[in-house]
């Protein structure tokens, strides 16, 4: 009886947090007030009714009290400022466990163990953890988001943010796991400088925020001087709501637009960097747009300002006398100006192919020897290597090994990862070429996983993914198709 008034107090304090998790406005300062209220009083009425059951020698009952009441008050901070800094992976995983937060418990109790792993990581705790992830069957967010802590114990960080943001492709919601992946992901952007990419997080909701991740989307917001940033007040208030505030109050003091961050600045640095050279004959002007894109960090500007100079170099007839001039002085055969004019175009071509390339830059919209070549370059070679990577993809499940769920995810991710690339660099057209390919591999794959391998979730990602794609095409077909796949029912932990 006397744990009727916990149990129901308990029920409320889950309804706040899920309020505070839905809101990014003064909603949350309240309901982490109403939060932090109710957890305080449901902490006096259990541990008065744990000292009760004790005082009556009923010590058993007080043991399963404290587990029962006690421990889902108590246990997310402990994991947090506790278990966590000090590296102890398996007392955070059964005390995430014990938390019981949601259906399934063990998805916060298997990210908990990987945040530990994180912090202090050792080999021992990396086997461990992963051991207990694969026993998971299907594949889920809390199984993505502790393979990628995993990775950013091994000092991956890409693989790291790679993984987290993958995760909100996946229908299975653990919303302090994703919290947590959020957080995350904000800390890693805010060390890096990275404060528009924490921007458009917030402005997206694509993760619950927690005190520390709202503090930092806060700081990101005041330092791109975004229009609804909060004011010092309230970013302070923000501040006094996250933890950690020793490591943080340098950022709130620091938290002001300044001219290398402001808009205005970064066009202007990047009119400066990417400026075309002074006017000369085309051909100097080519030479020298060349060697100042190859030496400095390549941008789509840079790159259509040598590729424009290089192709009206290469259609000059100045250019074109000049060559015919060295021709006759060198006793050179007949056409030896347009054996030249091809060679300069293949090495320029080469290697602004090669540079923008690794850059994932797109072709610049230029006519020419250069423009043409280019563009045709970068779109068959992308083509190519997406066309091998889905095959590659599609032969997994014939080259005799079981491979593990997670490993399924991270070759999908990967593939979407450079289809994407490839597509924002090559533009609309190369996206209809390669669309046909990722669609019937990826629709091969997802029914595979699907009846084959149980894997619900993985399957539904592929073929929501395919379906952005089929409606950014066009393709009729393929859209019907993939309305129907993503119609399923996809079963989740959640459910039971």
């Amino acid at each position: 009886m006397y744990a009727l008034p916990v149990i129901l107090l308990t029920r409320l304090h889950q309804y706040a947090i899920d309020a505070r998790r839905k809101n990014r406005t003064w909603h949350y300062f309240a309901w982490s007030g109403v939060a932090a209220l109710i957890a305080t009083v449901m902490f006096l009425l259990a541990t008065t009714l744990v000292a009760l059951l004790f005082y009556a020698k009923l010590w058993w009952l007080a043991i399963a009290m404290i587990g029962l009441l006690l421990l889902p008050i108590v246990g997310p901070t402990l994991v947090r400022h506790v278990l966590v800094p000090l590296g102890a992976y398996r007392l955070a995983y059964y005390l995430g466990w014990a938390c019981r937060p949601g259906k399934d418990p063990t998805a916060y109790g298997l990210v908990a163990a990987a945040w530990a792993q994180a912090v202090k990581p050792i080999g021992a705790g990396e086997a461990w953890v992963a051991l207990r992830r694969d026993k998971r069957i299907p594949l889920g967010d809390a199984e993505v988001i502790a393979t990628a802590l995993l990775a950013a114990s091994r000092g991956d960080a890409a693989t790291a943010r790679l993984l987290m943001r993958s995760a909100h492709m996946l229908v299975e919601i653990h919303p302090m796991v994703r919290e947590l992946a959020g957080e995350w992901l904000a800390c890693d952007a805010a060390e890096r400088g990275a404060w528009s990419e924490i921007a458009e997080d917030a402005e997206a909701a694509r993760w619950p925020a927690t005190p520390l991740t709202y503090f930092l989307e806060g700081v990101a917001a005041r330092r791109l001087g975004s229009a609804s940033a909060p004011s010092r007040r309230e970013l302070w208030a923000r501040w006094l709501l996250a933890p950690h505030r020793r490591h943080t109050n340098e950022l709130r003091d620091a938290a002001t637009p300044t001219s290398s961050e402001t808009p205005a600045a970064h066009e202007a640095q990047t009119n400066s960097v990417d400026a075309p050279p002074p006017d000369r004959a085309p051909l100097p002007r080519a030479i020298a747009a060349h060697l100042a894109f190859s030496t400095s960090a390549p941008s789509l500007i840079s790159l259509g300002t040598t590729v424009r100079a290089w192709d009206a170099a290469l259609s000059d007839g100045a250019t074109h006398g000049w060559l015919g001039r060295r021709a006759l002085e060198l006793d050179a055969p007949l056409g030896a100006v347009d054996r030249a004019l091809r060679e300069i175009a293949t090495v320029v071509t080469d290697q602004l192919a090669r540079i923008a390339d690794g850059a994932q830059l797109g072709a610049p919209m230029s006519h020419g020897p250069i423009g043409d070549g280019l563009a045709r370059r970068l779109r068959h070679g992308r083509l190519d290597n997406l066309e091998a990577g889905f095959t590659r993809w599609r032969d997994r499940q014939h080259d005799g090994e079981h491979h593990a769920a997670i490993d399924e995810w991270r070759e999908f991710i990967a593939l979407q990862t450079a289809y994407t690339a490839a597509i924002t660099a090559g533009g609309a057209e190369l996206r209809r070429l390669a669309f046909p390919h990722a669609y019937s591999t990826g629709t091969h794959m997802a029914a595979w996983l699907w009846n084959t391998r149980s894997e619900y979730a993985l399957s539904h990602a592929i073929s929501k993914w395919l379906l952005d794609e089929a409606l950014a095409v066009g393709d009729t077909e393929a859209i019907e198709l993939g309305h129907r796949n993503c119609d399923l029912y996809v079963p989740t932990r959640n459910d039971k």
